[in-house]
């Protein structure tokens, strides 16, 4: 099953955004094949939709994709997914990183990989700009499960290369990156709120964790636009 992360309507539109669960399956996009990972992608994204999704690098590329692109596992190298089709749904794969999600009033839906070398190098605000390059508005932005501070020991060398890192503690008390936190700042630079921030994938087994449990398994955050019932 999937675990609902927002169900709402902007402007005459439905938007939902879930997480895929360990229980979906791997949905790594160069490590499942073909013919399984659409199954398990129509299997979550009623009514039986495919998502598009990138091979991500911890960067800030851009890709865009609309409703005449031929489905593929991945469309290429990118952190950050842009679609203005009313049809595509996108999603990010992560297995700790922050999935993040932005949806605007004129229907465009952005999707960026977080990590935290990603976050270094500015991906935040590379898809913000995405977002809101034709004049539209951010009205909800969505992070997926992540690892909170309480399983992320950090360095402190690697936290100063962060633009408005937050500093956390692991549960041991340890010097921990609280990614949630840190997105939001980030967020907050540009005028937009985090709305949702999805559970700890160290301490939440439903999800996989690539730091607390070694998974080579990923989950997924998928967002897609419906009609209003």
């Amino acid at each position: 099953m999937t675990y609902p992360l927002t169900d709402t309507v902007i402007v005459g539109r439905r938007l939902q955004v879930v997480a895929t669960e360990r229980d979906d399956g791997d949905v790594h996009p160069g490590r499942v094949v073909e013919s399984e990972l659409s199954a398990r992608q129509r299997a979550v994204t009623p009514p039986g939709r495919q998502w598009s999704m990138a091979d991500q690098v911890h960067g800030v590329a851009v890709i865009d994709v609309d409703g005449t692109t031929p489905w593929v596992p991945m469309l290429g190298v990118a952190d950050v997914i842009v679609t203005r089709s009313l049809d595509v749904p996108i999603a990010i794969w992560a297995g700790d990183c922050a999935p993040i999600v932005f949806a605007t009033d004129d229907g465009i839906l952005v999707g960026a990989h977080g990590g935290w070398k990603g976050l270094a190098a500015g991906v935040v605000a590379v898809a913000v700009e995405a977002a809101t390059r034709h004049g539209g508005v951010i009205e909800t932005a969505v992070l997926g499960p992540v690892i909170h501070p309480c399983c992320y020991e950090f360095g402190v060398h690697e936290l100063q290369t962060i633009p408005d890192a937050v500093e956390g503690r692991t549960s041991e008390g340890a010097v921990a990156l609280d990614v949630p936190a840190t997105v939001a700042a980030l967020l907050d630079r540009h005028s937009v709120a985090l709305d949702v921030t999805g559970p700890c994938t160290g301490c939440d087994d439903r999800w996989f964790s690539h730091r607390v449990r070694t998974d080579v398994g990923r989950h997924a955050v998928v967002a897609s636009w419906g009609a209003v019932a």
